[in-house]
């Protein structure tokens, strides 16, 4: 399926699911190196940069955070010619979505003067790396309510919490850690591929990459602090729990002894028979009772 979208002399292609029939159009359309077309129509297991003069071809993978249908990045192959810009993806992206929505805006800018198929390309991928802020945000928010969670004595439902973000931050730093070289290879790339220079914009992009880095290790600390603390109360917790069943074995043990003597078939059993034996043998296990109560308090262990 294939999106046009059009500004002056430029040209938007948004192709999604492609088939070969497509590729060939828009190949022959955009007048761009046949060896672009290779992979076109499914996705590959990296990133990679490909240029030539006048055409340029990036392909990079972008996380996911809050679909659950999906088990992969979204992958989005870019082609950059002098005349057109072409994205090819796979599934729906609802910042692409967002971007070809504001498109008309967005080549206005400055009386048109970013309305070149490099430059949109270099906005485009600006607006991605904001749309993952917002995905980060969206961890964050769910490391909050983890923490709330945590101090409303919730640890065990956080332990299970606490593992699912955990999955989706580390499949999010894989994920970027590809962009890094990426970025080195696209600043020589369209520079070589265009007569123009965008080193604002590709400086730009590059600082947008690194705060989106930090914050992901800043994330990363977070999460690992909260894993921390929840496993503290946990254990903290549990051993309580321990504490008070060994506590309990402790004092009914002897009682169980106790009362187990005085079952036993035997004639001189001492008390047995006598007038109130009951109460007797009761009485004791009370004081026996209250003395290691007593005992366990002085020892500071309850």
């Amino acid at each position: 399926m294939i999106h046009r979208f059009e500004h002056k002399k430029l040209t938007w292609l948004d192709v999604i699911n492609p088939t070969s029939e497509e590729v060939r159009e828009i190949a022959q359309e955009a007048s761009f190196p046949l060896e672009f077309t290779d992979d076109l129509t499914a996705m590959i297991p990296h990133s990679e940069t490909l240029y030539q003069k006048g055409a340029l071809k990036i392909t990079l993978d972008f996380p996911i955070v809050r679909r659950t249908d999906i088990n992969h990045p979204h992958q989005i192959k870019f082609i950059v010619t002098k005349t057109h810009l072409i994205t090819i993806r796979f599934e729906d992206i609802e910042a692409i979505d967002r971007f070809s929505k504001e498109f008309e805006v967005i080549c206005m800018l400055k009386n048109g003067a970013q309305s070149s198929p490099p430059q949109l390309f270099l906005m485009m991928l600006n607006y991605l790396y904001d749309a993952m802020y917002l995905k980060l945000d969206y961890l964050e928010s769910k490391m909050k309510d983890i923490e709330e969670e945590i101090f409303n004595e919730h640890e065990r439902e956080m332990v299970f919490e606490i593992s699912t973000v955990g999955r989706r931050l580390i499949s999010f730093k894989q994920t970027i850690a590809a962009h890094e070289n990426i970025l080195i290879l696209l600043s020589t790339g369209i520079n070589f591929a265009f007569v123009k220079k965008y080193n604002s914009q590709l400086d730009r992009l590059t600082h947008h990459y690194r705060s989106l880095s930090r914050r992901v290790f800043a994330l990363s600390h977070t999460l690992d602090d909260l894993r921390n603390t929840n496993m503290a109360l946990l254990s903290t917790k549990q051993n309580e729990t321990m504490k008070i069943f060994t506590i309990l074995a402790f004092i009914t043990f002897p009682l169980t002894l106790f009362t187990s003597m005085f079952g036993m078939n035997t004639v001189t059993t001492p008390i047995l028979g006598k007038e109130g034996d009951f109460w007797i043998i009761l009485s004791i296990m009370a004081v026996v009772s209250v003395g290691f109560f007593v005992f366990f308090k002085y020892k500071r262990w309850i």
